[in-house]
């Protein structure tokens, strides 16, 4: 018995693991933040003798409870939570993102699978989404961190992840080391956002507060962020040294060493003021004293804190060998730190910077972060990073290794799109040496994304625009998988508002709607963007996308809206960073922002104080609108201390007009301590000007109290020859800075190509006297001014874009600066003098104008004209020629032979337009009334002349348009014809006839009455009317018809070709019709003559027949109705009076004479037979009962 039972348990298992059963996997909970989506992972799993049934026909739904049905994959733009089936049902996988979750879709929810052949709702595993306000706060691991100087830390932050397509971006606030960040699975599948944070503890790291922030994009652009932190405890080691093992510098640039120190306990108290840092290389040899720093490079850290991080200006490839740090103080205290080197290696080329992740394969809609790493070894000269696709929101940082080495990164966030794909996307880091030149290298990728198989469009959820000024909308769809052959030539963007009013429709853009504008996407390529112009406040409204076309496709994206909202005044532009304190000799960067909706008009930024170098981009946001940007780079100085900055942002209405708006920040510079000038490293000037050399400095505090009104001035040359003293400037030059401000900026006058070398700056004050030898200025002096600089350097744009071409020219000599001129004065002429990173001066001039197909191919050049003291001048000149490209314009129709050509010959079209790019297809059109034909292609086209081609035309189409020639006609020569139309009319008293001709050219019609013309008289009235261009209509008038004889009226036309002639049949005593009406009448006299034709045959067979029958009439009766009587009696006919056919041989066979009379009144002979074969007769029925006669009867039978 226990043995059954346990065979039976056995195979009740075997039953439970081998047969499935319906379940459902999926999460418990998922928790999503209002306005995001939600991604299920989820699988399913049938009873085996169902799996089978699970097929292409199979479709997902998510409900909510019974009856409610909130998802269904078959219709996902149509249910009441939009979304997408993810997974593949015949692998039953049911994984489902839902879209633009709210607080109100907190529920409940179940799956159910619905098949043609299979129905069943997962009721027994339901999954809770609960949507909050709020992001969830991410997770710091471990949660503390107490660690010993020296450990490497690992520090992990993790975000949930609810939503694939929009994961949260982790950013840590102290950037200390190497971050590492991955996307990971949970026990129930859902997925959370990882980034680790690697480091070695330092004392420089103890008390740090170090924080990691989720940043949420919600799917309508907007974003919110949580954060959470820890505060490192790193205890400190009793001796030893921290510095990285090795680093790799750019050849003429600086290397800044990050390095801390400790000492035994013993020591401690020797560490203080007196105390200086000296670096050795591994021969011993002295390179750097921070007492004695001289051009060598400076001590950044502070010994005291034993922080020995150390700067070396200009290293050079010969400088690549291993260092140490040495400790020696006044009071005795001396140490080589041997046991740790760093090795320094110099490259005469960057490194290339990295991208992260180094491939980019995504699904459209996907949001993306690339991130752009280059090593920043010199801190006071960072690499730039740039963006050549400026797809979305780039943010930039400079991040600390694990060995606290530097590195500049650069974000660039942007949501994928089909007009991504396959875009190379490179980051170029420009790195600038302390000479002032710079070396940039690039890296890049190559998008691959991946798009939507259904009915969906992506734009911005919202648009702010000018008052007066035109809006780009950024879009792009999908179609489901059986309609992407329908999106071709024939289909149009058509724009409606909310309330399902059509604004815009790309076929006709400048009429249809209530705005104008035009198509600047590809539908074909599912680009939808459009342009929309001239906005007003009362436009202010929702908006969506509608398809439309000729194949049948239609279709209204109305699942994704976009709010426009027209403001009176423009946006305020967004300063980055809002505020600025820095120390001297700080490398900053300042970007300003202005929102640009209009891309042929955008915005143009300013900066009031020209600190520096600019460089202006129209950058991508998240949501593909773009935003101009300006970075304004400088070296920060004491003379930028307290100076406000402001840029303005202009924008030009499409009118002509323009509004401005700024916005600023007050420069804090905190000032350097030590012994240090700032000048440029080489400065280029024209021979017989002058040349004014920026420059400021800075002491040690303890001879700050010195610098008072007994300073001076005083410039060497790098053999110790004093070119200049303040004191005693004669005509050398003279003093601009302040001194007791450190600013000794000077101006040396008549600079000659023997002044060529190099000068450094003496301070001399009845204190303190000081040789800045450390930095020098190399001033080159030259025959020729420096050719100025057009930016951009080529011009290639689309015409109605709006232009900015700006020349800049040094401006070494502040009193002359350089005249700049345009030789094609195109525009407006906006003039500035600006300052370059090592403030040195550059005159520019920005030429602003909107491309117009008549700038293509014109020469724009920029002169700089160099006065020089002695009051002559020197001029140089540069150029670019403006490549504009324009949709095909003057399209024409040329004919050939080009006269008048004669019916089904050959004629050639030819059509001709000036466009940029080449016109690239041409397509002939028959324009028939409101209806447009096509009738072939190509730029020349053989067709036969014919007098039913009509009026036609051409269109030209290019890459950025189509053009449209006027219409034309071929003249053909087409000899006359006369219209079947012609007739008469006759009255009572007159006669009016009229004849109808066509020919090429147009004939003469002349009527005709015995051979001679007729013309206007009192007997005759004649008169004519055009049908058309090649057609007329004449009548005559007859008076008193009856009294002419009028037989011989004839209507003759003629033309150049040949001739027509038509007579008219008029009888003059008889009423005349028209030929048709003519025609009828003819039609009922010969059917009245046939009828009665046939009539009087019928009566002649009638007599006949009754001649023939006359005899018999009695003999038939009896005979016939004997032979009736020997029938079926059963039978009975459908009427009660028939007609009895009998052959007459069998009746007189049988003993029945001849009738002697046909009673039949109806009865005719037919033609053809004959009398004697055929007996007519009337047979009267009735109703009885008979029998069947046993034997047959001898008589004929009936037919």
């Amino acid at each position: 018995m226990a043995a059954a039972l346990t065979v039976l348990l056995i195979g009740c298992l075997l039953q439970t693991a081998l047969c499935g059963q319906f379940k459902t996997i999926i999460p418990q909970t998922i928790k999503v933040l209002s306005g995001s989506c939600v991604t299920i992972p989820c699988s399913f799993d049938v009873e085996d003798q169902y799996i089978s049934r699970i097929d292409g026909t199979c479709r997902a739904m998510w409900k909510s409870d019974e009856q409610t049905v909130v998802f269904d994959s078959s219709n996902p733009q149509s249910s009441a939570i939009q979304g997408e089936l993810k997974g593949d049902l015949t692998r039953r996988d049911c994984s489902t993102t839902l879209n633009n979750m709210r607080p109100e879709h907190s529920k409940e929810y179940l799956l159910r699978v619905q098949c043609d052949v299979f129905k069943h709702s997962f009721r027994d595993q339901k999954l809770h989404i609960s949507v909050t306000d709020d992001p969830p706060t991410p997770t710091l691991t471990p949660s503390t961190l107490k660690v010993e100087e020296g450990t490497s830390v690992s520090l992990k932050c993790s975000a949930p992840a609810p939503c694939l397509s929009h994961p949260p971006a982790l950013t840590w606030t102290s950037s200390l080391v190497h971050i590492q960040e991955s996307l990971q699975e949970n026990l129930d599948r859902t997925k959370v956002q990882t980034s680790v944070l690697t480091f070695t503890a330092s004392r420089l790291h103890h008390g740090k507060i170090i924080s990691c922030t989720a940043v949420y994009n919600k799917q309508d652009g907007s974003s919110q962020s949580v954060s959470t932190s820890l505060t490192a405890d790193v205890s400190l080691s009793s001796q030893f040294i921290i510095l990285p093992q090795t680093i790799e510098v750019l050849s003429g640039s600086c290397v800044t060493i990050p390095c801390s120190f400790d000492v035994e306990d013993t020591y401690k108290s020797n560490v203080d003021e007196t105390c200086r840092a000296v670096w050795k290389n591994d021969q011993g040899t002295v390179v750097f004293n921070s007492r004695d720093p001289q051009t060598t490079g400076h001590l950044t850290g502070k010994l005291t804190n034993r922080d020995c991080t150390t700067t070396l200006n200009n290293m050079r490839p010969e400088n690549s060998m291993k260092y140490f740090f040495g400790l020696e103080c006044d009071n005795g205290l001396k140490y080589d730190f041997k046991t740790g080197q760093m090795d320094i290696s110099v490259k005469d080329d960057p490194p290339t910077p990295t991208l992260t992740p180094s491939t980019l394969k995504v699904e459209e809609g996907a949001s993306v972060s690339l991130k752009c790493s280059a090593p920043a070894p010199c801190l006071s000269h960072p690499p730039a990073l740039t963006w050549t696709s400026s797809l979305g929101h780039i943010q930039d940082s400079l991040q600390e290794n694990q060995d606290r080495t530097k590195v500049q990164t650069s974000v660039l966030n942007f949501t994928a799109s089909r007009l991504h794909h396959g875009k190379i996307i490179s980051c170029t880091a420009v790195y600038n040496k302390q000479d002032g030149s710079s070396q940039s290298v690039s890296s890049s990728l190559t998008a691959d994304v991946s798009w939507s198989s259904q009915f969906i469009a992506f734009m911005p959820q919202t648009i702010e625009v000018l008052s007066g000024s035109c809006v780009t909308i950024p879009c792009s769809f999908g179609v489901e998988d059986t309609y992407k052959s329908n999106v071709d030539k024939t289909c149009r963007a058509v724009w409606k508002n909310d309330q399902g009013t059509v604004v815009f429709d790309s076929r006709d853009p400048q009429t249809t709607g209530h705005l104008t504008g035009h198509l600047t996407g590809n539908l074909t390529n599912r680009d939808c963007t459009t342009t929309l112009n001239n906005m007003r406040p009362e436009n202010s409204m929702k908006y969506f996308f509608g398809l439309e076309c000729d194949n049948g496709l239609e279709y209204d994206f109305k699942t994704r809206h976009m709010d426009i909202s027209v403001k009176d005044d423009p946006p305020t532009p967004t300063l980055t960073p809002s505020t600025l304190k820095v120390e001297e000799g700080t490398s900053v960067s300042l970007k300003c922002s202005a929102p640009a909706p209009c891309l042929s008009h955008p915005p143009a930024l300013t900066w009031t104080s020209s600190l520096g170098h600019i460089q202006d981009s129209l950058q991508e946001n998240h949501d593909r609108t773009k935003v101009q940007t300006s970075v304004l780079t400088f070296t920060a100085s004491r003379l930028h201390h307290g100076k406000i900055i402001s840029c303005t942002a202009v924008y030009n209405k499409q009118d002509g007009s323009s509004q401005s708006v700024s916005t600023s920040l007050t420069a804090d510079v905190s000032l350097s301590s030590q012994f240090i000038t700032f000048m440029p490293q080489t400065i280029e000037v024209l021979s017989g000007s002058c040349v004014t050399i920026p420059c400021s400095f800075g002491v040690e505090d303890k001879y700050k109290t010195k610098e008072d009104e007994t300073c001076r001035a005083v410039w060497k040359s790098d053999q110790g020859t004093v070119v200049f003293n303040s004191r005693n400037p004669q005509t050398t030059g003279h003093l601009t800075g302040n001194l007791t401000n450190r600013d000794c900026t000077t101006t040396l006058n008549n600079m000659r190509p023997e002044n060529s070398m190099k000068y450094f700056f003496r301070l001399e004050c009845d204190g303190v006297k000081y040789d800045f030898l450390e930095k020098q200025v190399d001033i080159s002096v030259k025959d020729d001014p420096p050719t100025p600089t057009l930016t951009p350097s080529t011009l290639k744009v689309e015409e109605g874009t709006s232009v900015s071409l700006k020349c800049s020219a040094p401006a070494p000599c502040l009193s002359h600066p350089p005249a700049l001129t345009w030789t094609s004065s195109l525009g407006y002429i906006q003039d500035s003098l600006q300052e370059n990173l090592d403030r040195t001066k550059v005159q520019t001039s920005i030429l602003n104008f909107t491309a117009s197909r008549l700038h293509h191919g014109q020469i724009i050049s920029c002169t700089a004209v160099y006065n020089k003291q002695d009051g002559s001048s020197q001029s140089v000149s540069t150029s670019l020629t403006a490549d504009v490209s324009y949709s095909p314009k003057h399209t024409t129709v040329s004919v050939s032979p080009s006269g008048p050509v004669p019916e089904n010959s050959i004629v050639t079209l030819t059509c001709s337009s000036t466009a940029n790019p080449a016109v690239r297809s041409y397509t002939w059109y028959r324009a028939d009334g409101g209806q447009e034909t096509v009738m072939g292609t190509g730029h020349v086209l053989n067709i036969k002349a014919s007098r039913d081609i009509g009026p036609f035309f051409c269109e030209a189409e290019n890459a950025i348009g189509s053009g449209r020639s006027n219409i034309s006609q071929i003249d053909v020569h087409i000899a006359p014809q006369i219209l079947s139309s012609y007739g008469c009319i006759q009255t009572a008293d007159q006669l009016n006839c009229s004849c109808e001709t066509v020919g090429n050219p147009p004939p003469a019609l002349q009527w005709y009455l015995d051979g001679l013309p007729v013309n206007h008289s009192d007997r005759f009235a004649t008169s004519s009317e055009p049908l058309n261009i090649s057609g007329l209509r004449s009548i005559i008038t007859v008076s008193q018809p009856q009294q002419r004889d009028l037989s011989t009226l004839l209507c003759h036309s003629s033309n150049s070709l040949g001739s027509a002639t038509q007579r008219f049949c008029v009888n003059n005593l008889e009423p005349q019709i028209s030929a048709k009406h003519q025609d009828f009448v003819m039609l009922l006299v010969f059917i009245t003559i046939i009828v009665a034709l046939f009539l009087i045959i019928c009566g002649l067979l009638l007599v006949i027949r009754a001649q023939r029958t006359h005899q018999v009439v009695h003999k038939s009766t009896v005979a016939m109705s004997q032979v009736l009587t020997s029938g079926e009696a059963d039978e009975e006919p459908n009427a009660e009076e028939e007609a009895i056919y009998i052959n007459t041989n069998e009746a007189r066979q049988g003993g029945v004479a001849e009738p002697a009379a046909n009673s039949e009144p109806n009865s005719a002979n037919l033609p053809g037979e004959e009398g004697s074969d055929v007996i007519y007769s009337s047979v009267n029925w009735k109703t009885k009962s008979r029998k069947r006669k046993e034997e047959d009867s001898e008589q004929g039978s009936a037919w």
